[in-house]
């Protein structure tokens, strides 16, 4: 194998003290491959921060397993289906599971409004998900007084309302049915409740207000055994196969989801903000390549008489190519290492001491993964392997080695 050509090629990368625009030029592509190469491994290192934040706040708060009626709004409790759910519970890959309502609601305090979402939850619940520990302010959800609610930050917000133990809210949602409205009570269905603590979990359950399922039941107009849906807590990994399981069991008229399925829209929705994130930056990538192509340009014509040279002595035409492509692909791979470790060292220093805030208290997320240095170094290399071939293989060499 002739090794000349990429000797060459290693001599060509910073021309020498007697081509100084050369220099000028090769250095030029080699800082703005590096520059953008860091760029898009710290930005890719800060959305696998982010997801993994978004993935751990959205979905480590769903169940692992949620069972909701095939057909309609609620699930109908009867001795049969509480002899399924008491088989379902005796799975030993089952730890608990909680009987839950969820429906938007409208809340008013002291003549400030606004919509909600209320969930009603069992005794079951904190074992499934410890909302007891997310309140900040006040007390948890008690069953001593089951007209009690917890309410969200942005409830708390838009209501100035806190913990009143003397003030109740009154809760309402419309009545199902058709025909004339003459009043209020005619509309919709109310209940009084008393805010006893504020809790925080995220920006999605903000706007969530959650009360004892027989608070919930008495709003809708439920009856005991009436409720929306059921969520389970499992000690497996595999899920798919616990919900086949279950889903024998409880039968074909109610819906069987893992946890996946559920968070399913919100996973799109994060792989598309990646994917479109990447695009940009593989966009400025291909920008920046243009110095490259440049500098591999400005050097085919500077060295022209020395491959004039080169030539007479025997070096043939697809030898000058391959150094030329060999020049360009060597200043992308040093501007790729150039590039990855100035990102991977920025991306430990804000892993490390937190030196861009997302909020006050907040930092940015930086998780480093192997896929991010795969993707960074297949989007440079490719790039640079498309521009060094492209400029050598239009260059017409053959002319000035005449």
């Amino acid at each position: 194998m002739n090794l000349f050509p990429f000797k060459l090629a290693r001599k060509y990368v910073f021309s020498g003290k007697n081509a100084i625009e050369v220099n000028v030029i090769s250095w030029i592509a080699f800082l703005a491959l590096g520059f953008v190469t860091a760029c898009l491994f710290i930005i890719m290192s800060v959305f696998t921060g982010l997801e993994s934040v978004n993935l751990q706040f959205y979905s480590n708060i769903n169940p692992e397993i949620a069972i909701s009626p095939a057909k309609g709004k609620t699930i109908q409790s009867s001795a049969e289906f509480e002899k399924k759910l008491n088989e379902i519970l005796a799975f030993d890959e089952v730890e608990t599971l909680s009987k839950v309502i969820e429906e938007r609601a409208f809340i008013r305090y002291n003549n400030k409004n606004h919509i909600v979402t209320l969930k009603g939850i069992d005794e079951n619940f904190n074992q499934i998900f410890r909302l007891d520990t997310m309140v900040r302010i006040g007390d948890p959800l008690g069953r001593e007084y089951l007209d009690e609610i917890v309410i969200g930050t942005e409830v708390s917000s838009r209501l100035s309302l806190f913990t009143d133990p003397d003030l109740p809210v009154q809760l309402y949602v419309p009545k199902p049915g058709k025909g004339l409205i003459s009043n209020e009570e005619d509309a919709v269905n109310k209940v009084m409740a008393f805010s006893s603590g504020i809790f925080f979990i995220n920006d999605k359950f903000a706007n969530y207000v959650f009360s004892n399922l027989e608070l919930a039941q008495a709003l809708l107009n439920y009856n005991e055994g009436q409720f929306s849906g059921i969520e389970i807590k499992a000690n497996t990994g595999d899920l798919d196969k616990l919900k086949r399981r279950i889903q024998n069991i409880i039968g074909d008229d109610y819906q069987v989801k893992t946890r996946q399925e559920i968070d399913a829209a919100f996973l799109k929705m994060m792989n598309t903000e990646n994917l479109i994130i990447y695009l940009i930056c593989f966009l400025i990538l291909i920008i920046a390549s243009f110095n490259l192509a440049g500098s591999i340009a400005i050097l085919i014509l500077d060295k022209a008489p020395e491959s004039r040279t080169l030539h007479s002595m025997g070096f043939n035409n697809n030898s000058l190519r391959k150094t030329y492509f060999y020049t360009g692909m060597l200043i992308t791979l040093y501007a790729l290492i150039f590039g990855l470790l100035v990102g991977s060292f920025f991306a430990w220093m804000q892993h490390e001491f937190s030196l861009v805030m997302v909020s006050f208290n907040v930092p940015f997320p930086v998780k480093f993964t192997v896929q991010n240095y795969l993707i960074t170094i297949i989007s440079v290399m490719g790039i640079g392997l498309l521009v060094s071939w492209f400029v050598s293989r239009n260059a017409k060499i053959k002319e000035q080695a005449h």
